[in-house]
C-alpha cells in the first residue's frame, strides 16, 4: 500500500466511529461472496502443471516457441497472482473513501485494510495521487486489491465500509458498513506473493499436498529473489530492492524472521545482516545447485541449510539466492520431497520459477531440454532401491548429508498441518 496523505483516511474514519453510529447496511458485497470460489493460479500456469510428464510439458514449450508464444506464453501473470478483484454495490448513493478489510477470522479480527479512493502521496516526488477504481461515484464499485498475496484453500472474508448521504445540514455523511462476505481460495498451489519493490518470484513454500494427504504449511517458509543487488564493485553490498513498505509487509504481516541468503561472499561482501533490518536473524552461507548438491564437499552445506528448518525459532524463514531460482530451488526441491510431495509437483514448482522462459542449456554432451532439471532428478535417482518412493529418496539423500531421523521428525511436525 502506498503512504498515505497526511489526510489520512484512517483517522478520518476513526473521527466519524466517534461521532456517528454506522447507519443501515446499504453496502451489499456482490463478488466474491456467497462462498465463491476464487482461483489465484494463472490458467496458463495450470495448464502446463496439469501435463502429468515433463516430456509433454517439453512438447508444449517447444509448441509455444515453434508458434510465437500464442500457446501459453502470451498470459500477462507468470510468476504472479491472477487479480483479486472485489466488487460491491452501492444500493443508497455510498460513496468512498472505502475501506477494505479482507481476513481468514469471521469478525475479521485478523483483517489486512486497504484504503481506496482516496489522495495518496508518493514517497518519490511528493505529488499526490488518486487510487485507481472502477465505477467511483457509481452504484457498482469494482476494485482489484493490489499485493492481496491470499492463502491456498483458505476460507475468507470481507466488507467494505463507506460514507452514506449527508443529512441536511451536514457536510459529511454517516459511517455506512457492508455486511460481511465470504469466500474460499482455490486449492492450488503455488501461492504467488507480490510486493512494491523490484523482488519477484516469491512464494510461500507451503500449499502443498503431501502423497499421505497432509498439506505443508502456509506462512512459515517463502522462496524468492534476493533482497537486494548483488555487489557491483565486490567491495561494497549492492543496493536495496525493497521499499518501507515491503519491510513492514515482511516483518509485519508475513512475521519473517529469519534471512536465510545463500549467495557467496562475492556477491553480498560486506553484508553483516538482512535488508529487513537488525530484528530479524541473518544467515548467509555460499550453497550449491543442482549437480553440485551431491558433491561430498557440499554435503555439509545442504545439511546446514536443512537445519534451519528444523529449529521452530527460526521461523517464517525467507531463503533466497539472487535470482530465487539455481540455489534457492535446489535446496526447496529436496525439502518438498523430503516432507513427501509428490515428484510431479516438486518439478512443477521447480519449473515455475522460468515459466515463461524456459532454460534451455544444453550441450553437445547433454543433449537434454532443460537438463538443469535432470540434474535434481538424477541424482536424486541414485539413491534407495527400485520401488522406494522420492520421498524416501530424497530423505535417503539428506541422511548421506548428515540429517538425523529426529531432524527429519522435527522438519515434519513444524512444516506439516496436521
Amino acid at each position: 500500500m502506498k503512504h498515505l496523505s497526511s489526510a489520512s483516511p484512517i483517522a478520518f474514519f476513526a473521527f466519524l466511529a466517534l461521532v456517528a453510529a454506522p447507519a443501515r447496511a446499504a453496502l451489499v458485497p456482490i463478488s466474491p461472496a456467497g462462498g465463491e470460489t476464487v482461483a489465484l493460479v494463472p490458467d496458463a500456469q495450470k495448464k502446463v502443471m496439469d501435463l502429468p510428464t515433463l516430456a509433454e510439458r517439453i512438447a508444449l514449450f517447444r509448441e509455444d516457441r515453434e508458434h510465437g508464444g500464442k500457446v501459453i506464453r502470451h498470459d500477462p501473470f507468470w510468476r504472479k497472482s491472477r487479480p483479486f478483484v472485489l466488487t460491491w454495490c452501492a444500493t443508497e448513493g455510498e460513496t468512498g473513501p472505502w475501506k477494505l478489510e479482507i481476513g481468514k477470522s469471521p469478525d475479521l479480527s485478523d483483517a489486512r485494510v486497504w484504503y481506496v479512493g482516496v489522495k495518496n502521496v508518493d514517497p518519490a516526488t511528493g505529488r499526490e495521487t488518486d487510487q485507481d477504481i472502477d465505477g467511483v461515484g457509481g452504484e457498482r464499485v469494482s476494485y482489484t486489491v493490489p499485493r492481496a498475496n491470499l492463502e491456498v484453500a483458505r476460507q475468507y472474508y470481507w466488507r467494505v465500509t463507506g460514507l452514506g448521504k449527508p443529512e441536511e445540514g451536514q457536510k459529511k455523511g454517516p459511517v455506512v458498513r457492508s455486511a460481511v462476505a465470504a469466500f474460499a481460495t482455490e486449492d492450488r498451489a503455488p501461492r504467488w506473493i507480490e510486493i512494491e519493490g523490484n523482488v519477484h518470484n516469491i512464494r510461500d513454500f507451503g500449499g502443498w499436498r503431501t502423497t499421505d494427504g497432509r498439506r505443508v504449511r502456509q506462512g512459515l517458509a517463502f522462496r524468492g529473489q534476493g533482497l537486494n543487488y548483488n555487489s557491483v564493485t565486490g567491495e561494497t553490498q549492492g543496493r536495496n530492492r525493497l521499499t518501507v513498505e515491503d519491510v513492514k509487509y515482511f516483518t509485519r504481516t508475513l512475521g519473517i524472521r529469519t534471512d536465510l541468503d545463500l549467495r557467496g561472499k562475492g556477491e553480498t561482501v560486506d553484508m553483516t545482516e538482512s535488508p529487513l533490518g537488525s530484528g530479524v536473524r541473518f544467515i548467509e552461507r555460499s550453497s550449491p545447485a543442482y549437480r553440485s548438491i551431491y558433491h561430498d564437499h557440499n554435503k555439509k552445506t545442504m545439511a546446514a541449510n536443512v537445519r534451519v528448518f528444523c529449529d521452530e525459532a527460526n521461523y517464517p524463514i525467507y531463503f533466497h539466492c539472487i535470482g530465487g531460482a539455481d540455489r534457492t530451488g535446489s535446496l526447496a526441491y529436496v525439502l518438498l520431497g523430503a516432507l513427501g510431495v509428490p515428484q510431479h509437483d516438486i518439478e512443477t514448482d521447480w519449473e515455475s520459477t522460468f515459466y515463461p522462459n524456459i532454460p534451455d542449456d544444453a550441450h553437445e554432451n547433454e543433449p537434454d531440454f532443460w537438463c538443469r532439471e535432470s540434474h535434481l532428478t538424477d541424482g536424486i535417482g541414485k539413491y534407495g532401491e527400485p520401488g522406494d518412493t522420492w520421498q524416501r529418496r530424497c530423505q535417503l539423500y539428506l541422511l548421506d548429508c548428515g540429517i538425523t531421523p529426529e531432524e527429519f521428525a522435527r522438519l515434519r511436525d513444524i512444516l506439516l498441518e496436521d
